[in-house]
């Protein structure tokens, strides 16, 4: 009778304390509601004739490429609309921290804006994740669309809303037949299942940062997480650190040395739950396979850090820095075909 007692103290203690500890990230963080039973949110197809608004939430841009931006969209059959704060200049920022996130704030807040683009990435979206009303963007969802430095808003907005974002094209981006037919696939005429293409560039047939292996046969589902992976790694151990588990985490970076790519993923893979994650998808390393003697390439140091993983792993998907891009969709169910090097979407990103 003591014993169970005992039980039923020791097990009410326990009761209690489910209820009012907080549940932590990897990082022993505190996660809000939002982030630990989120509901996700499909935003509105895109439709010709809809209005894009363009943002700058990272580096600055010139008129020249805003220009550009714009005739490129008017030229797919889209309105554009932006603020004179989208060619703002602060140092190697696109204006103060409080003024681009203002204007992300205002073009979700903009119930005559449909889509949101970011003209380019740099630096600087990270900046402003503290500074965003996460309630507001919950409330008056649409497509947020970008890439490399917009992973800290395409990840963050996703966990702390349900916002289904998008990895994909900016502003700068060559609108090419392949890139743009797979942002159609996605979010104008999507469909139930759709398998990305894919297509490597020209002229690289030398160059091993474009080939396409496999690091670990296998086939994994879950949501997609991901993004750029120096910009993941700023993030870990702060409020806004992507959780991975049980997700397909899809990787890419650009120009940076072999030996930076290699201590950056070491860090995801042991101070995050990437061990957790149900398959790795890694897109083009540009300009990666950057070595000082004693040389190590850019394949052996990802095969030595990630092969002992037991889950489906692939390289060289058709995303990163590269003009032939797919349409990623975050917190969209996939299938990663590891054997076969494909990856496929299984529900629709927008509705």
């Amino acid at each position: 009778m003591t014993n169970r007692r005992g039980f039923i103290k020791n097990t009410a203690a326990l009761a209690t304390l489910s209820v009012i500890a907080p549940v932590l990230n990897s990082c022993g963080i505190a996660m809000d509601e939002t982030e630990k039973e989120k509901k996700r949110i499909f935003p509105q197809k895109l439709k010709k004739g809809n209005t894009i608004g363009l943002i700058t939430p990272g580096s600055p841009i010139t008129k020249k490429q805003l220009d550009e931006a714009v005739n490129k969209l008017k030229n797919k059959g889209f309105k554009v609309y932006y603020k004179d704060t989208v060619l703002s200049k602060y140092g190697y920022l696109a204006g103060k921290d409080k003024e681009r996130a203002d204007e992300l704030m205002g073009m979700f807040s903009n119930e005559n804006v449909d889509a949101i683009m970011c003209v380019r990435g740099g630096y600087g979206s990270i900046r402003i994740l503290n500074k965003l009303d996460f309630k507001i963007i919950q409330a008056n969802p649409k497509i947020l669309i970008g890439y490399s430095d917009i992973t800290a808003l395409i990840s963050t907005i996703y966990q702390k809303t349900g916002l289904v974002t998008f990895h994909g094209l900016l502003g700068v981006s060559p609108f090419n037949d392949f890139s743009y037919k797979a942002f159609e696939s996605v979010l104008i005429n999507p469909t139930a299942i759709f398998q990305y293409p894919y297509l490597r560039e020209s002229e690289t047939t030398e160059n091993p940062e474009f080939d396409q292996y496999t690091i670990n046969n296998g086939i994994a589902e879950g949501e997609l997480i991901g993004g750029n992976i120096s910009v993941i790694d700023s993030m870990i151990g702060s409020d806004f650190e992507p959780d991975f588990e049980n997700k397909i985490v899809f990787l890419e970076e650009i120009e940076e040395k072999t030996y930076r790519v290699d201590k950056m993923l070491y860090h995801l893979l042991y101070a995050t739950n990437l061990k957790k994650a149900s398959g790795i998808a890694l897109g083009v390393f540009s300009h990666c396979n950057i070595n000082d003697e004693p040389r190590l390439t850019l394949k052996q140091a990802i095969e030595d850090l990630l092969k002992p993983l037991k889950m489906p792993i692939s390289y060289g998907l058709p995303f990163g820095h590269i003009d032939n891009i797919v349409t990623i969709p975050t917190g969209v169910k996939a299938r990663l075909d590891a054997n076969n090097n494909t990856l496929t979407l299984l529900e629709m990103a927008v509705v």
